[in-house]
């Protein structure tokens, strides 16, 4: 007889556990990607929309863009800030809102050392994405979401 209420008790420790794992809150929703592509405004070039665990995975960065002296027409950017395109096009991403990243094609006029200097596409005062700007790069061209 003891075996038997052994046996009833373990089924009915079975069913209560299978029943509340039934039970309690609902399946949590999904995450959001970190990162996305979205048109911000009237612009015509979407740009990559992080997150902010997004952001902080791939450890995005920027610097400010400086204008070189004595001449007006050009600026000068870390190269760490420099992307090459597929095609050999030259870009950079300007940080243009709070987590809100914009690809910018930029003409290069030279580099020396860890400075690029630009005759076209920018201008003193907008920031440059430094660190991270290969992953925004990734999302642009739909390597996916995943930073």
């Amino acid at each position: 007889m003891c075996g038997g209420k052994r046996a009833g008790a373990a089924a009915l420790l079975i069913v209560a556990v299978a029943g509340a794992a039934g039970c309690g809150s609902p399946p949590a929703a999904p995450l959001s990607p970190p990162a996305r592509m979205q048109r911000i405004g009237h612009s015509p070039v979407p740009s990559v929309v992080l997150t902010p665990t997004g952001a902080r995975r791939i450890g995005v960065q920027t610097a400010p863009v400086a204008a070189v002296p004595p001449s007006t027409s050009m600026t000068v950017i870390p190269y760490a800030a420099l992307l090459y395109e597929p095609d050999g096009r030259t870009t950079v991403y300007l940080a243009t809102a709070p987590l809100v990243y914009t690809r910018r094609f930029i003409t290069v006029d030279h580099i020396v050392g860890n400075l690029v200097y630009v005759s076209q596409g920018l201008t003193p005062g907008m920031r440059v994405a430094t660190a991270g700007a290969e992953e925004l790069l990734g999302v642009q061209n739909g390597v996916g979401v995943e930073t």
